[in-house]
C-alpha cells in the first residue's frame, strides 16, 4: 500500500510525521519503505536533510528513499529550470515505485511542500502534486498545524484535496500544543469536515491515538488488496 504524505505548506513537519508513521507500521512487524521522489536543498555534498533522517533514523539507504535530488531550497518545478540536465519522468517515477513495491508492505511517500505544489512545469501546464498523488498513492496523510489560523488552512487543503478527485485522507495535527485555541482548532475541524482530527503533541512528539490512526491505516491496505 501507498501512502502521500502531504500538507499545508513546506516545514509544516512531514519527515517527522512520516518517520513516525515508519515506526507506527514497523512495529507491527510489516516492512516498510519511504520514497521521497523530489528532495531539494543540498546541505552538504551529497546529503539531503530529509533523506538523511530516513538513513540514520529509519535505517534506510539513498538509493531506496530518493530519485531526483537537487541543490537549492526551492519548489521542485524551479529547481528542475536551474538544473536543466535533470529530465523529468514520469515513467521514470512509475518504474522505482514498482521497484519498492515488490521489497514493502507499505510504502510512504513524502510530497516536497504543500498539496498545491508544482512538480514540473510542462509546454502548457504544470505536473502538480495533486498530479503525482494520482499517479502513486492509494490512501493520504495529510500534516496539518494546530495554531491560530489553522481552521482555514484546514479547510481549504481538505476542499482542494476533495476537488481533485484525490484518495481519502486522514489528517494530523502537528506541534499540537493542547492551548484552549488549539483544542477548539481541532474540535471544530472534527465537527466541520466530519473527520477524526489525530495530533502530535509537542511536548512529547509522540502521535496520539495512534492505535485508531492504526487501524485506519489497515483497513484502507485491506481495501486496496
Amino acid at each position: 500500500m501507498n501512502i502521500f504524505i502531504t500538507g499545508t505548506n513546506t516545514d509544516i513537519g512531514k519527515t517527522y510525521i512520516t518517520k513516525q508513521l515508519f515506526n507506527l507500521l514497523h512495529n507491527t512487524g510489516k516492512s516498510v519503505g519511504i520514497f521521497k521522489p523530489f528532495q531539494t536543498e543540498e546541505i552538504e555534498l551529497g546529503l539531503y536533510p530529509d533523506l538523511e533522517v530516513y538513513k540514520t533514523e529509519c535505517g534506510l539507504k539513498y538509493e531506496d528513499t530518493s530519485l531526483y535530488t537537487f541543490r537549492d531550497p526551492v519548489s521542485p518545478h524551479l529547481a528542475f529550470k536551474r538544473e536543466a540536465h535533470q529530465t523529468f519522468s514520469r515513467d521514470k517515477i512509475r518504474t522505482k515505485l514498482e521497484h519498492l513495491e515488490q521489497h514493502y508492505d507499505y510504502i510512504l511517500i513524502e510530497g516536497a511542500g504543500g498539496i498545491a505544489v508544482p512538480i514540473y512545469e510542462c509546454n502548457d501546464d504544470f505536473y502538480m502534486t495533486t498530479d503525482l498523488i494520482h499517479d502513486t498513492a492509494d490512501f493520504i496523510v495529510s500534516v496539518v498545524p494546530s495554531k491560530l489560523g489553522a481552521i482555514s488552512d484546514i479547510i481549504v487543503h481538505q476542499a482542494y484535496l476533495e476537488q481533485c478527485g484525490l484518495p481519502d485522507n486522514v489528517i494530523i495535527m502537528n506541534q499540537f500544543g493542547n492551548t484552549a485555541i488549539e483544542q477548539d482548532n481541532k474540535h471544530t475541524i472534527e465537527k466541520f469536515l466530519y473527520k477524526d482530527v489525530f495530533t502530535c503533541e509537542s511536548n512529547t512528539q509522540t502521535l496520539v491515538t495512534s492505535n485508531k490512526l492504526l487501524e485506519i491505516l489497515e483497513g484502507a491496505n485491506n481495501n486496496e488488496q
